[in-house]
């Protein structure tokens, strides 16, 4: 089998493929795909000419399998379920505590209300910011649900099997799929990928998703075995990378840590990570080298 240069697992918002495409999957996979080569290939081309664009950049589709019947991403924070609630209030209380940290805390400050929280979010973030993080939270706590365990292994399951069909050198994990892909190496040891490169990854968010990672973090987080390099890769506005700059503090085996810019009006969308030149000058060896040789 012919090994892959490289393969993605997307985040969050992505159930829109599936619905375009009426329910069939494999049309589903094979649009997102097409789009994901696209804006890597801009990004590849915009740091050397000379590197040629994939010919397939397969994803790993899961987004349907986080769906339980209703749009994600539109919904009101008091209208989450309760879990998802909890998870949007510490959410925000990690984005208030990064806010602060040069100030002392006042008690009971990251323990406040939803709606509270809502409104802190809303006045410090803008709408667009609480758009994004109220659709996050209801696919996040979707995926760690104890009473959905089918959903997450469903997606687990998706990420395992491109990774074994392709066998990537690389492997870009945006988002939620960020904590797929995680998982996923960690639970399929045999899985191996020489770069691993985390994107807006919420990776290292406490009351989150940290604490609800398999395996789960004794003290820090382990480095997936199988994993040749872990690039972490986070715009320093983006609402869903936090805490800044501490993926290495909480996990071992990250290799390199960059923040950058990536976009003034959405620093999250997979898009303008994919053409990035910091994902480009990551990735660009291992078109140029054969397996093994970085």
């Amino acid at each position: 089998m012919t090994v892959t240069p490289v393969a993605g697992v997307h985040g969050i918002w992505n159930y829109g493929y599936q619905r375009k495409a009426g329910g069939d999957l494999a049309a589903a996979v094979r649009t997102i795909s097409t789009d994901w080569r696209g804006w890597l290939g801009r990004g590849l081309g915009e740091f050397d000419a000379t590197i040629p664009v994939p010919s397939h950049v397969p994803v790993a589709y899961y987004a349907d399998c986080l769906f339980r019947g209703v749009r994600m991403g539109v919904t009101e924070p008091e209208q989450l379920p309760p879990l998802a609630q909890q998870m949007f209030i510490a959410w925000v209380g990690e984005l208030r505590e990064s806010a602060i940290l040069a100030r002392p805390v006042r008690e009971g400050l990251l323990t406040v209300p939803l709606r509270e929280s809502a409104e802190w979010l809303t006045e410090h973030h803008g709408k667009y910011v609480r758009r994004v993080v109220t659709a996050a939270v209801q696919e996040l706590a979707t995926y760690f649900d104890p009473a959905h365990e089918d959903m997450r292994e469903a997606a687990l399951r998706r990420v395992t099997d491109v990774i074994r069909r392709f066998r990537p050198r690389v492997l870009l994990a945006h988002s939620l799929g960020s904590v797929v892909a995680y998982e996923a190496l960690c639970a399929a040891g045999e899985l191996t990928v020489e770069l691993l490169v985390t994107l807006g990854s919420p990776l290292a968010m406490r009351g989150v998703v940290f604490e609800r990672l398999r395996p789960a973090p004794s003290g820090r987080g382990i480095r997936p075995p199988g994993t040749g390099l872990w690039v972490n890769i986070a715009d320093r506005g983006d609402p869903v990378a936090i805490p800044r700059r501490m993926l290495p503090e909480r996990f071992d085996g990250v290799d390199r840590d960059h923040e950058t810019l990536i976009g003034l009006v959405d620093p999250h969308l997979a898009k303008s990570y994919l053409h990035c030149s910091e994902v480009a000058k990551e990735i660009a060896p291992y078109f140029t080298l054969p397996p093994g040789g970085h």
